[in-house]
């Protein structure tokens, strides 16, 4: 389900241990309201790793769901990592399931839905993983960008809502009260190169101009550009160009910009280059960009180097 439908749709409170699925880590702390209200009354919340949880005996959590708070606050903890649980941890969160009133409430908060006995044990809330579309919507919601500003920001700064905020807070204090945030803003303060122009990288992408490509993205690091900025520019200009690929030859070329929110002025160079590239190349190339997306969450390559490489394999 959406973020937006747990709100509407909550799962019933008669139940003391919920497993949470949710990737996005922004989510998860906005959860902390809803679960509040889910639960009802007062509640002190903590929050704590898999690890730090299971140092907790198991005696202790007891008492704690059986004796009501002298402060007329009962306990709540949201547990990361919780698909690293043991399987006598979850035995034991089992017995607290059964316990009526409990004081104490407990929201197992996982990745992905990995454990099927969890699944069994507890009742679960999956929240979809966001897409690009659904973060617009949020970004329109939440901070009143325009609609074409927010999906510019979410193709280009990616689906991760903690590094969405921090952007658009820098974008609020750079932009000031005077107007609303533009385009020219993000392409100034998120996606900044003294060096090079904003259509620069995508030019050279889309121009199968590799060694320019990599001199963009050089420029870009060297001036502080995390590397899953730099991936999600990459990303989008592999969406415009698999979306225009399609449309060209069906539609005019400003058309095919306006469909992929390429300036009009480059409507008939971006027509060109979406000729250059055949299918089996833009498939092979999302296959490319996924492979850096992952090692860039779970490793730590050299950014300079692994951006060589890919450009390579997309343009080469």
């Amino acid at each position: 389900m959406k973020f937006s439908e747990f709100r509407q749709t909550p799962p019933k409170p008669d139940q003391n241990v919920f497993i949470f699925v949710c990737e996005d880590d922004f989510l998860v702390e906005e959860s902390r309201i809803e679960w509040q209200r889910i639960f009802g009354g007062s509640w002190i919340f903590a929050k704590c790793a898999a690890k730090e949880f299971e140092e907790i005996p198991a005696g202790r959590l007891m008492d704690d769901a059986l004796t009501p708070s002298l402060f007329a606050q009962n306990r709540a903890f949201i547990v990361t990592s919780a698909d690293k649980l043991t399987k006598k941890r979850v035995e034991e969160l089992s017995a607290l399931q059964k316990v009526a009133n409990s004081s104490l409430k407990i929201v197992l908060v996982m990745g992905a839905r990995k454990s099927i006995d969890m699944a069994k044990a507890f009742p679960v809330i999956e929240i979809d993983a966001l897409k690009p579309a659904d973060v617009a919507r949020w970004i329109v919601d939440r901070y009143k960008l325009t609609p074409e500003v927010a999906r510019y920001l979410a193709d280009n700064v990616g689906t991760d809502l903690y590094q969405l905020h921090s952007e658009i807070e820098k974008l609020r204090t750079y932009a000031g009260d005077a107007r609303p945030i533009e385009w020219r803003d993000v392409d100034v303060l998120v996606l900044r190169s003294e060096q090079f122009s904003p259509f620069a990288l995508d030019d050279a992408i889309l121009g199968r101009d590799c060694k320019k490509a990599a001199q963009v993205i050089g420029a870009m690091l060297d001036e502080g550009v995390e590397p899953l900025i730099v991936l999600s520019r990459i990303v989008r200009v592999w969406r415009q160009l698999f979306v225009g690929k399609s449309l060209v030859g069906k539609r005019s070329a400003k058309d095919v910009a306006a469909a992929v929110l390429v300036p009009v002025w480059k409507a008939s160079d971006f027509a060109s280059s979406c000729k250059k590239f055949d299918w089996k190349q833009i498939a092979g190339g999302f296959r490319v960009l996924l492979f850096a997306d992952r090692a860039f969450k779970t490793s730590t390559p050299n950014p300079e180097g692994y951006f060589d490489a890919m450009l390579w394999k997309l343009t080469g």
